[in-house]
């Protein structure tokens, strides 16, 4: 598990790569074009005609709704933004509607907005901003939640605002953008047993609203820039006085949880294990990891309906007497056990659904949890869990508690059956 705070380190697989004209006669970049008033904000829409969008936008996939533990239907995905105009944007507002309905699904604005974008190449540490410079791009981090009832397939539209210092040819000084229409079809997210058993995992860096590590994480590899750590979760145990360790911080173990079994999360068939990397030292981060090492001793599962299952940071020696590639396993047989090898500062499972074997060279996937409980959450600040001291748990709404067939949220603590 990485703390969320300091520089804002992503975990696991994708750690090391996280990254987080004048054609046609538009006269973008005409020094002697007539300037358009500086008024209120007009829209840019596509009914029937071509519309000026110097910040266009493109999703990076298209997203699967799921049910989190809030009760609530999800969309996550990521909107990518490129300025085209010679000038500097300032993002004023990022919202998503149902087309149809018009209904507002999401709307970004103020501190909201720059915590929710970020332009590409930026440092981990670098302060929010909502700024994008003449020919760069960025991302906005989206959790669009789906009122009740919703039907599938469902048309989205972004509606992008942005201001210029001045306008520059027929490019107002302020507009509001109708960009990159969406259709969600009706699918489901993959439903599975938990890896893990017991109450007191706490859920660190996932889904949905804040822009985790996980969410952050980036991998440019091959050409393409991929999101695999979309909706992976670290998993962290609490013991009964809410303390994440007892005793030294760099000593394995000091952490209770350290060694439980890690269990299939369905039936399959195990397409790569990695068995002989050693355990990290809690406390700190590793330095200079070659990038095959970062999800640590791992196993990678393919699904039936082929999804594809990370289990990562695995205890040394716990997988490779137990499964090897192209075994097939029921739901529930052990595959290893909880460790801190590779890309870990502290004893989690880092698990994660996606659609290629590869964990860095993939996308995140949704799933949801067949049987589970919803315990509370865990207040902020999250650091607090590294100094020893006890997290403050808020407990869950007794209209929450039973949370099957829903995703665990960030911060989220949540209880497993014990004997599955």
């Amino acid at each position: 598990m990485h703390r969320t705070r300091k520089k804002g380190r992503a975990c696991a697989a994708a750690a090391a790569v996280s990254l987080l004209g004048t054609g046609l006669g538009l006269g973008l970049t005409s020094a002697a074009a007539a300037p358009m008033p500086a008024a209120a904000p007009s829209l840019a829409t596509n009914d029937g005609q071509a519309a000026i969008t110097p910040v266009v936008a493109s999703p990076t996939t298209v997203p699967v709704p799921v049910r989190g533990t809030d009760g609530r239907t999800h969309l996550a995905y990521e909107l990518t933004l490129v300025n085209e105009s010679p000038l500097p944007a300032t993002l004023t507002s990022v919202s998503v509607t149902e087309q149809n309905g018009h209904r507002p699904l999401l709307k970004l604005t103020g501190n909201s907005l720059k915590t929710h974008f970020r332009p590409s190449g930026s440092a981990p540490d670098a302060a929010p901003t909502d700024q994008l410079s003449p020919g760069r791009q960025g991302r906005v981090w989206i959790d669009a939640v789906l009122p009740t009832g919703t039907r599938f397939p469902l048309r989205l539209r972004h509606l992008v605002s942005v201001t210029y210092p001045k306008a520059v040819g027929i490019v107002p000084k302020s507009l509001t953008e109708s960009v990159t229409a969406m259709t969600v079809p009706d699918r489901h997210p993959v439903v599975l047993r938990s890896p893990l058993a017991g109450a007191g995992w706490l859920d660190g860096n996932g889904c949905c609203a804040q822009v985790t590590p996980h969410r952050a994480a980036a991998s440019p590899l091959d050409g393409t820039a991929r999101f695999p750590e979309r909706f992976a979760i670290d998993f962290v145990r609490l013991d009964s006085d809410n303390r994440l360790y007892t005793g030294a911080v760099d000593k394995v173990g000091s952490y209770p949880y350290y060694g439980v079994p890690v269990r299939a999360a369905a039936a399959g068939e195990i397409v790569s294990v990695v068995d002989n990397l050693p355990d990290s030292t809690p406390g700190t981060s590793p330095a200079n990891l070659p990038l095959h090492d970062y999800a640590g001793n791992h196993v990678v599962e393919k699904l039936r309906n082929g999804e594809y299952v990370l289990y990562a940071h695995l205890k040394p020696g716990s997988t490779g007497g137990r499964v090897h590639a192209g075994q097939q396993v029921a739901v529930g047989a052990q595959i290893g056990q909880l460790g801190n090898s590779g890309n870990s500062d502290a004893p989690h499972l880092h698990f994660q659904v996606m659609d290629g074997p590869d964990p860095l060279a993939s996308n995140g996937l949704p799933f949801v949890f067949s049987s589970m409980s919803l315990q509370g959450n865990l207040g902020e600040p999250v650091d607090s869990l590294f100094e020893g001291k006890a997290a403050s748990i808020t407990p869950a709404a007794a209209d929450r508690a039973a949370a099957d067939d829903e995703m665990p949220l960030y911060l989220n603590q949540v209880g497993f059956p014990e004997h599955q």
